[in-house]
């Protein structure tokens, strides 16, 4: 049976109440939003208990950002008790999951980039919210390390997953060799990555027509010698083809295949980015 190639470790939860700092244009389909706040630190909770300084050690890690409902001003919270999350009777919150860009513990800076194709609760507020605005997060509640004691890296995602996959490629080691495959609505999408010199990225736009970019390019792929590992995100259905794929026809390990499902077609909004 293979290693797993990451550690993962649990996290207990803090509930923060920030700011928007900043909002900056990635590109015509990604908005930047800062996030800043005293409660990035340590801090005491309202109902006096310690709470640890946010930290996201994993280039996938992900937060929970509340929003108010519909017609509403202020989110329905979560009680978070001993670093455990329960839900007070009546509504759950209404959150969504996003990957943590980046964090600066100096600054205590927190950017969360956000996709805008499409409408939904998160990507509407990302499009109208400005400098001052509130927002509560809460998490991340894992991490994992870097995928280690493998030979090569099988990294494909769409628009959604661009905030992990730069995060990785900025984190791994300079000598690490690897395909990225990155489908995107539009050629204006791309974006200017930061890799290791062994790492080759493909831009996929959506408009080329294919059915299945990601699989067509896996499909396709002239596959390198040695052991890989596959970390795949995007919409749901795709992602399982993709593992699918690499489980039965390329026999990699399940172990060594990390995926996530960012969002489902047909849903309302996206479940995360």
């Amino acid at each position: 049976m293979s290693v797993s190639a990451r550690t993962l470790r649990l996290v207990p939860v803090a509930l923060r109440q920030l700011v928007v700092g900043r909002v900056v244009d990635v590109t015509t389909g990604m908005k930047r939003i800062t996030l800043s706040g005293g409660q990035l630190g340590e801090f005491t909770s309202p109902a006096g208990e310690p709470q640890p300084a946010f930290a996201s050690p994993g280039f996938d890690d992900d937060i929970r950002l509340l929003f108010p409902y519909p017609g509403e001003i202020e989110p329905v919270l979560p009680v978070i008790e001993d670093g455990r999350v329960t839900f007070a009777e009546g509504r759950r919150p209404l959150a969504r999951a996003y990957s943590v860009r980046r964090y600066d513990s100096q600054s205590r800076e927190l950017d969360v980039d956000f996709v805008l194709h499409g409408h939904g609760v998160a990507a509407d507020w990302a499009r109208r919210t400005r400098p001052g605005d509130p927002i509560h997060i809460a998490g991340p509640g894992k991490t994992q390390s870097l995928p280690t004691g493998r030979d090569w890296f099988l990294v494909a995602g769409d628009d959604t997953a661009i905030p992990a996959i730069s995060r990785l490629l900025e984190e791994l080691p300079h000598d690490t060799r690897g395909q990225v495959l990155i489908d995107v609505a539009d050629d204006d999408h791309r974006q200017e990555l930061i890799a290791p010199e062994g790492i080759e990225i493909s831009w996929i736009p959506r408009h080329a027509g294919t059915r299945h970019p990601l699989l067509n390019a896996i499909q396709n792929l002239r596959w390198p010698e040695g052991e890989p590992f596959a970390w795949l995100a995007g919409e749901q259905a795709e992602v399982q083809k993709m593992r699918r794929f690499l489980v039965k026809e390329r026999a990699v390990p399940k172990s060594d295949i990390d995926f996530t499902g960012y969002w489902k077609r047909g849903a309302a909004g996206l479940v995360g980015s």
